[in-house]
């Protein structure tokens, strides 16, 4: 497979509509080649943009020209990871670990300038309260600038 520079990346626009059915199709996907090759994989670009905008909700040039992460948690999954990133000249790494009480969000800046960031999560039960690297937050909404490395806690009610 060619993989083309600009090709994981966050697009702009919301991120994709995703639920159970979205979930199953892109494990058919991905459980439906061997190994990775260009003739394993029909349309990688598509499979890279279900994993990025649709799993992880990541979008671009959302309000205040922030970009959002927003996962999608499939139950039973124990973590999920997306590595290098780009958002504009940024490349980050996010990483969600689900608890049955909480979920963190590890989030890094690999490389490049920090970056305005909106973080929530899509298929949960209400949220009680949200910290940023241990600091109580006074609503759900999570907006700050990601430089180097953070942790965003959401605990549930």
């Amino acid at each position: 497979m060619q993989r083309q520079p600009s090709a994981v990346r966050a697009e702009a626009g919301p991120p994709l509509p995703w639920g159970e059915a979205e979930l199953a199709d892109l494990l058919a996907t991905a459980r439906g080649f061997e190994r990775v090759g260009p003739a394993a994989l029909a349309d990688p670009a598509d499979l890279v943009l279900r994993v990025v905008a649709g799993l992880f909700g990541v979008a671009a040039d959302q309000e205040g020209g922030r970009f959002g992460v927003s996962p999608w948690l499939p139950e039973g999954w124990r973590a999920l990871a997306l590595r290098r990133l780009r958002c504009h000249r940024t490349l980050l790494s996010v990483e969600v670990r689900p608890r049955a009480e909480w979920v963190t969000l590890r989030l890094e800046v690999d490389f490049g300038p920090a970056i305005p960031l909106r973080v929530a999560l899509r298929n949960t039960g209400p949220i009680s309260r949200v910290t940023v690297d241990e600091v109580p937050l006074d609503g759900p909404r999570v907006v700050f600038t990601l430089e180097s490395r953070h942790e965003v806690v959401f605990f549930f009610s």
